[in-house]
């Protein structure tokens, strides 16, 4: 489930919200801006 390196791909942080959005009604029918929500800095800065 994690990948060895701590990053996530490119495509990951869309896909987590493509799931997300099939079952959680908080997140389902909503507008997510991915780009503005998730960032691979703190695993990039503790590397």
């Amino acid at each position: 489930m994690y990948s060895p390196t701590g990053l996530m791909p490119a495509g990951g942080p869309q896909t987590v919200l493509k799931v997300l959005s099939a079952f959680d009604p908080t997140v389902k029918g909503h507008t997510v801006d991915v780009a503005r929500t998730y960032t691979d800095a703190f695993v990039k800065k503790a590397r």
